[in-house]
């Protein structure tokens, strides 16, 4: 395991254990997924599967066809655990660190989305395009993001950092920093502490630099 790939996996595992241990064999790794819960373990399958696709257009040769079976069989993996965890996540799909499954369970993301660091996605959310119209596209989701279940998100829009979207919410709408949207239509309350105790053992990042208590420097 590269240590590029090291530091969204490791970033991801943290948001579920809180441990900033660090394997220097990769199989200890895998035993810690294996262990910790079944959505890290899509999600770890996931980056790895992302990661070596993005690695055969990097090499030539024998590297490249050995990239290639690696895609293909983390490819295999992750479409075997879509189908037992219900998850529909595809690998490129555009996701930051500290990505956080709350339970295993229908979770549908659009490959188009773009999703920041620090965000929680709960049972049962949908995060699609639209089609036509003004909103044709898929959503933008900020940074200290939490998801509650059965919120559906959908359309070109923009979802600030530190937003809280209800469980059932329904959300066409671009949101503000610091807001909450509950409801189906969604309404916004303004909230400074939207995400408060709501996302644990965040990750500290250049983009977004807010320091708070649960924040870590990674």
């Amino acid at each position: 395991m590269t240590d590029e790939l090291k530091d969204i996996v490791y970033a991801d595992l943290f948001r579920y254990t809180g441990n900033t241990r660090r394997y220097k064999n990769i199989y200890a790794c895998y035993l810690e997924e294996r262990m910790s819960s079944p959505e890290f373990s899509y999600i770890s399958t996931m980056r790895r599967t992302r990661y070596y696709y993005d690695q055969i257009a990097k090499h030539d040769g024998f590297i490249k066809k050995l990239y290639k079976l690696k895609f293909r069989f983390m490819n295999f993996r992750l479409d075997r655990l879509s189908r037992k965890y219900h998850f529909q996540i595809p690998y490129d799909t555009d996701i930051g660190k500290g990505f956080y499954l709350a339970h295993f369970g229908r979770v549908i993301i659009h490959p188009k989305s773009v999703i920041g660091h620090n965000v929680n996605v709960s049972t049962g959310v949908v995060i699609g395009t639209q089609f036509r119209g003004k909103r044709k596209g898929s959503p933008h989701i900020g940074n200290y993001v939490w998801i509650g279940a059965n919120a559906i998100i959908v359309g070109n829009i923009n979802i600030g950092n530190n937003v809280l979207i209800a469980p059932g919410a329904y959300v066409n709408f671009d949101v503000p920093d610091g807001s909450i949207v509950i409801g189906n239509p969604g309404l916004i309350r303004r909230s400074p502490g939207a995400t408060l105790n709501y996302i644990n053992n965040t990750i500290l990042f250049d983009e977004y630099n807010v320091r708070s208590d649960g924040v870590r420097q990674w």
